[in-house]
């Protein structure tokens, strides 16, 4: 008995002598290295990468699409906007038939300008670079209102399904597929799924239903081009006053 005590003493102070130690750094420190015109081109570099590249053009330059004119970013209302939030819309209503608008955060959009002609599946993914996804959610008339005045403070987001007017700031003259809106009514809209989770300040759609699905925005996108396209013309930018500021 007392040669397993010992035994087992001796085994004890062997583990804790040979235990890692937790490491933690008191203070740590990095050195920036700007990449800008003044670094040279590495050849090795560029034949590591070689092949991936021919991968990555294979797939991204494969055309979606084409325009009859520049899509362009701009507040309160722009040519990009439209289609990408018409595009939310349109996604969304193919998988609920109830949801009547659509928003995207301005800040989203990742290109300022799109220019006139073919559109590369590359291009779109420049414009929507993150995995966003479509999310429906159920929001009541009074949050519809809050949303929109949060809109109008920042001059203005794209939107589909409603308009509205900016005055000091604030939105009024709110119409939800042309109809007033009903601070008693609960209206489905597609929004993408990091503005529907409180992104962009927007804390005040945490706490409402959703449903989250698995379409991607930029694959909404891809389907408004294609749908273009197979009618045989290109898709056309427009505005239509969704959003604009009070005369």
């Amino acid at each position: 008995m007392k040669t397993r005590f010992l035994f087992a003493g001796l085994l004890a102070g062997l583990l804790g002598c040979t235990a890692p130690r937790m490491l933690v750094a008191e203070k740590p420190t990095g050195t920036f290295y700007p990449i800008d015109s003044t670094v040279g081109r590495s050849d090795r570099l560029t034949t590591l990468l070689r092949p991936y590249k021919a991968g990555v053009d294979t797939q991204m330059q494969v055309l979606v699409g084409a325009l009859d004119a520049p899509l362009t970013k701009a507040q309160p209302e722009s040519t990009m906007g439209n289609l990408v939030a018409d595009a939310q819309l349109e996604a969304a209503r193919k998988l609920d038939p109830k949801v009547v608008a659509a928003v995207s955060n301005y800040g989203g959009l990742r290109l300022p300008m799109i220019p006139k002609g073919a559109v590369t599946r590359g291009k779109i993914y420049e414009l929507m670079p993150f995995d966003n996804t479509v999310c429906i959610v159920e929001i009541p008339g009074s949050v519809v209102q809050q949303y929109c005045n949060s809109m109008a403070k920042r001059k203005g987001w794209p939107v589909s399904g409603i308009t509205f007017t900016i005055k000091d700031t604030a939105a009024t003259n709110i119409l939800i597929g042309g109809q007033k809106l009903d601070g008693a009514r609960l209206y489905k809209f597609a929004l993408n799924d990091y503005n529907a989770r409180g992104g962009d300040n927007c804390d005040f759609l945490i706490p409402l239903k959703k449903r989250y699905t698995t379409v991607f925005i930029r694959d909404a996108i891809f389907a408004q081009l294609a749908a273009a396209q197979a009618s045989g013309k290109p898709y056309h930018p427009y505005l239509d006053e969704r959003v604009r500021y009070a005369d």
